[in-house]
């Protein structure tokens, strides 16, 4: 709902309510008591005036109090009453602007606020967005791992089991098979063992038999008929007892193969144990790891749902603020026909201001008079002048220009004054000594006078006074070839030099110490470039033109100064340049807001900026008309404060609107 409800009266019946606060007139027995025919009516006894913050926003205000139109007297009547009234309109004029600002300014702060909480809302989505895809991010990478490491470790372990497994069955069958192999010797030996005690034992019957025969001839029978018996235990017994060798050596041997074998069986054998030792932790990691990423997930949903909450909640006051937004700026395009603040703009105490002009000679203009008067009420500090067109007396033509407006004469900041200038002045005055040859000629207030070759001008000379040279002019067959000025002092400036059809070819400008510091190329009567030497007479840098150069220096000069705001023309075409990296440090004049609304529109649109000064009153609500942003403006007054606004203008048209 709108502030105020009548759309035909917006403004004028908002803001007469509120200026129904004005004191009535008191009633003046001696002037008032008979003279009816001057009587008007005036508004109802003063009451508070309401804030634009206490105004209800669903609710309409009071109606506005109606005037009642005064008689129309004769101008020869008693008109005694006219002078207050006149004066009691300007003071209404007074208080309806200040009311009306005030509403305007509350009105607006209460945009500004709800534009704030909006980008503060806007805000908060964006985090609690970022929030939900780190969430959402979070949850499908958690969601994706499958813990390859682990379950790669896990395979390599069951692997290596598998193996180690088969080596141990291969290690026990080599142990049973050495165990089987040595108890086999073992036999083998206890055989060998038994077949030498028979072996012995018959040889030990043979002996014995022999032995306890007495006959000789017996004995050798006996021998002889057991020969090959006794031979062939003799080849048994030591058959066994090779074989017994044999048997020994090799039970050795496998024992040696068992006890390595049985070795390499138990270091498999603990590799199976720390094999299953690793695989249990691995298995463990791996469903701790699975639990934990469950609890993950489980705190990911929960930290889901309250960012979900929370975003519904941020979408529902961005909603209700949008609303309140777009209630607000109705009821400010229903009031003041605008949707944009034009705020006062005040000048900043710790800041330095002054004023860019490109030639002071083309702008002392009632203008520059009212800017500078401006600066001096309102600016703490003094204001400087800043130009960057050539004038060797640039200094002493303001001063004289200030002195004449009674104004405070500023400090003054030339682009070529400050280029020239160096420490120490050594350069000579210039001085035309006495020649027998020359003839001089001069004007009759002794100005100026022409100095003559035998019947040839060789110069035209210019004074400032009687002690100082301003220009000389040197002609070569009558012509005009080259041309010094100097400055104050009397000092070298800048020479000119002309080509024969009589344009200038080149300008130089040299520092008061005497070098060279810029020249000037023409072609075609147009700048081709601007060199800048050094004071060693070294190229510096190259400029393409005036412009190029004032950008380069104003930048500089800029940089040095941060705490300087600069009023000047819009379209300024190197004020114009420099907005881009210095907006905020500017505050461009319009002093036709009324009258050309289209260009100062266009060039609102060209650059942004948000501070600007205009001429009057009415300049600065016109921009409400044409502003695509919110500015701050102030006037500086060249014209007369006092005209009434534009709802308070009883017109024909504007009662007939109504």
């Amino acid at each position: 709902m709108r502030l105020f409800k009548s759309k035909d009266k917006s403004e004028h019946s908002a803001l007469t309510t509120l200026l129904s606060s004005n004191q009535q007139e008191s009633d003046d027995s001696d002037t008032h008591s008979t003279d009816t025919s001057t009587a008007t009516a005036v508004a109802p006894a003063p009451t508070e005036a309401p804030q634009a913050a206490d105004l209800p926003v669903n609710t309409a205000p009071a109606a506005p109090a109606t005037p009642v139109a005064a008689p129309v007297t004769d101008d020869s009547a008693d008109t005694t009453g006219i002078a207050p009234l006149k004066q009691q309109m300007k003071d209404l004029a007074k208080q309806y602007q200040s009311l009306r600002e005030q509403l305007q300014t509350k009105m607006f702060a209460r945009r500004d606020a709800i534009k704030q909480q909006l980008r503060e809302i806007s805000a908060n989505e964006k985090r609690i967005n970022k929030q939900l895809a780190a969430i959402e991010a979070e949850q499908k990478q958690l969601t994706g791992t499958n813990d390859a490491d682990l379950t790669a470790q896990q395979d390599q372990l069951s692997h290596e089991k598998d193996t180690l497994q088969k080596q141990i069955a291969n290690l026990e069958q080599q142990v049973a098979n050495i165990k089987k192999s040595i108890s086999e010797n073992d036999d083998a030996i206890a055989q060998n063992k038994q077949a030498q005690e028979q072996n012995e034992a018959k040889n030990a019957e043979l002996a014995k038999e022999i032995k306890d025969e007495a006959d000789l001839v017996a004995v050798v029978q006996l021998i002889e008929k057991n020969k090959d018996q006794v031979f062939s235990l003799r080849q048994q017994h030591d058959q066994l007892i090779k074989e017994a060798t044999a048997f020994q050596e090799k039970g050795a041997r496998l024992n040696d193969e068992l006890t390595n074998t049985q070795d390499s069986l138990n270091e498999t054998n603990h590799k199976m144990d720390a094999n299953t030792k690793d695989s249990r932790q691995v298995v463990q990691r791996l469903e701790q790891a699975k639990r934990e990423r469950h609890a993950q997930l489980n705190a990911l949903k929960t930290r889901q749902k309250e960012a979900t909450q929370q975003q519904q909640d941020i979408q529902t006051q961005y909603a209700a603020q949008q609303k309140a937004l777009a209630a607000i700026q109705d009821d400010i395009q229903h009031v003041f026909n605008t949707d944009h603040l034009i705020r006062l703009f005040q000048l900043q105490k710790d800041h330095q201001y002054g004023v860019l002009t490109p030639d002071f000679s083309r702008d002392e203009s009632s203008d520059m008079v009212a800017i500078f008067r401006y600066l001096e009420d309102h600016a703490q500090q003094p204001a400087i002048f800043i130009s960057y067109a050539y004038d060797p007396h640039l200094a002493n033509h303001v001063q004289d220009w200030a002195v004449k407006n009674q104004l405070h004469t500023p400090t003054v900041f030339n682009l070529f004054t400050e280029l020239q200038k160096s420490a120490p002045n050594t350069a000579q005055q210039m001085t035309i000594p006495d020649n027998d040859h020359w003839r001089s000629e001069w004007n009759k207030d002794r100005s100026a006078r022409d100095i003559y070759d035998g019947n040839k001008r060789l110069m035209h000379v210019v004074y400032q006074d009687a002690d100082h040279i301003a220009r000389i002019d040197y002609y070569s067959e009558n012509k005009l070839s080259k041309r010094s000025e100097f400055n104050e002092h009397g000092q070298l400036s800048r020479t000119l030099t002309y080509s024969e059809d009589g344009n200038v070819q080149q300008i130089d400008y040299y520092r008061i110490e005497g070098t060279l510091v810029l020249s000037f190329h023409y072609v075609d009567k147009q700048v081709d470039n601007i060199q800048m030497l050094d004071t060693n007479g070294l190229l510096y840098t190259v400029f393409n033109d005036l412009d190029d150069l004032a950008y380069w220096w104003l930048n500089a000069f800029w940089k040095q100064h941060p705490e300087l705001m600069v009023i000047g023309r819009p379209e300024d075409t190197i004020f114009q340049q420099l907005a881009p990296d210095f907006a905020s440090q500017q505050l461009p004049y319009f002093p036709h807001v009324t009258s050309a609304p289209d260009a100062v529109q266009k060039q609102l649109k060209q650059h942004r900026w948000n501070q600007m000064l205009v001429a009057t009153p009415t300049d600065q609500q016109a921009l409400s008309k044409i502003a695509d942003r919110d500015l701050a403006v102030d006037y500086v007054a060249t014209a007369d404060a006092d005209t009434l606004p534009q709802a308070l203008t009883l017109t024909a048209t504007d009662q007939e609107a109504q």
